[in-house]
């Protein structure tokens, strides 16, 4: 006979076991939920691919799936689909799903402009890349193939072989400031998405019924969407081991998640393991790796991201969907070269280039303003929400050049240079891309953010 004390340890062991699977299951499976919950805002929004004026009512850009979603004007506050946008560049996507057979994406000439096409698997991997760093400035299509597809393809169609079948490509083309906008909007129409059975045949995508987004529910909500995600895509063959252990808490692919051999002190367990694993990834996004002068320089990996599931998932937490360094590079900073919280309502701030110091760069460099709490841009009194190399940024008698980073005007003559902060608690992102190899191997160091008053 089992004693009540004995019965109490044992359920306090199966908790404690719930708990430390719970944390592990929400650092490993967060970004393939947030990239799920972007996936649906970014498509069931509309039947049709946004127009230039939805856009410019709303600040979101969206298509259906296998359609491109095109920003057509610079990212600003309205855009909350995903933390972290920036307006360096003009955003041309899709959210593709090639189970049933590929779809060919067409990148139109960039007649010299820089451009990156990022292809990102459902676990949040880049897995490959269409640029100017990688093919330069030509006509290009390319086959989005599931695992498992046998077929032919044309033969001017470069193959693409997809982790899973679902994903999403994120296309970014320079623009230098609002003037610019019309002539990136010219190459953005031309890019397309057909499916192979249409491919070199007339075709206008097709309007697609809207329907509304599974909603999640509940204290388990999380693992609820996870297990979904799981189902549709699987996961890597390299996380076999850990997903043996996720079975432990209800989690598989043939299943999803599925609670109900749990008892209630493993379900209150799963609920605190939510909430501890987002503090986890709360605390590695503001500590990436390196921190130098203040910034966080996260490791400058070959494949992003591999297992290194904190990583992962911090940068899904703050700034979802990365390019690989060698594409382009960015540091984040929280904190003053004091190690004092940034903000805007406390202080004002500087960052200053010495004469030839500013980032060395093959393409463009920008620093961009995100408020802390929800991680995205804030309105304010001059519609800036970055400044950088392609700012006309006006440079001091001794060569160097300085960011004014405050709430308020720094003055009129200093405005070239002013990046408004929000009065509150907020952090940038420095974008470097093409980044030379002083940037990669560590060389070149970014100068900190000092407090001037």
């Amino acid at each position: 006979m089992t004693s009540s004390k004995e019965t109490s340890t044992v359920a306090s062991s199966g908790a404690i076991q719930a708990y430390a699977m719970g944390v592990q299951a929400y650092i490993w499976g967060y970004p393939m939920v947030v990239m799920q919950k972007s996936r649906d805002a970014m498509t069931k929004a509309g039947d049709a691919p946004v127009t230039s004026t939805q856009f410019d009512s709303t600040g979101q850009f969206f298509a259906p799936v296998n359609q491109v979603g095109t920003a057509w004007g610079m990212l600003g506050p309205k855009f909350s689909a995903v933390q972290s946008g920036n307006s360096d560049t003009l955003y041309s996507v899709t959210w593709f799903d090639s189970s049933v057979e590929p779809y060919i994406l067409h990148i139109p000439n960039a007649k010299g402009r820089y451009y990156t096409y990022q292809f990102i698997d459902a676990w949040t991997n880049n897995y490959f890349y269409a640029s100017t760093r990688t093919m330069g400035s030509q006509d290009q299509d390319y086959a989005l193939v599931a695992p498992g597809w046998k077929g032919k393809l044309p033969e001017n169609v470069t193959r693409v072989d997809c982790p899973t079948p679902t994903g999403f490509i994120i296309g970014r083309w320079f623009v230098a400031s609002e003037s610019d906008v019309p002539a990136v909007n010219d190459l953005q129409r031309r890019v397309t998405m057909t499916p192979l059975n249409s491919y070199g045949k007339s075709y206008t995508p097709p309007k697609v019924p809207v329907v509304p987004a599974k909603k999640y529910d509940g204290d388990l909500a999380f693992f609820d969407q996870l297990g979904d995600t799981l189902t549709i895509n699987g996961a890597p063959a390299g996380d076999d081991g850990l997903l043996g252990l996720l079975g432990t808490i209800g989690l598989s692919v043939d299943h999803g998640f599925d609670s109900s051999g749990l008892g209630s002190d493993e379900r209150q367990a799963l609920t605190h393991a939510i909430a501890d694993g987002e503090k986890v990834l709360a605390a590695k996004s503001a500590s990436m790796g390196t921190e130098v002068n203040g910034w966080q320089l996260a490791p400058v990996l070959d494949e992003y991201f591999g297992s290194n599931y904190l990583l992962r998932g911090a940068i899904g937490y703050q700034a979802m969907f990365e390019n690989t360094p060698i594409e382009a590079y960015y540091p984040s900073v929280f904190n003053d070269s004091k190690g004092h919280v940034l903000d805007g309502s406390a202080a004002n701030y500087t960052m200053q280039f010495p004469k030839g110091k500013t980032p060395p760069v093959g393409a463009f460099w920008s620093t961009s303003m995100y408020d802390a709490k929800k991680r995205l841009m804030v309105e304010n009194s001059i519609d800036r929400y970055k400044i950088g190399s392609a700012d006309g940024l006006a440079v001091g008698a001794d060569g160097s050049t300085t960011l004014y980073i405050q709430a308020e005007s720094p003055g009129k003559g200093k405005e070239s240079n002013w990046l408004p902060a929000p009065k509150e608690p907020f952090y940038m992102l420095f974008r470097m891309y093409l980044p030379e190899i002083e940037v990669l191997n560590g060389q070149y160091d970014l100068p900190g953010v000092e407090r001037t008053s």
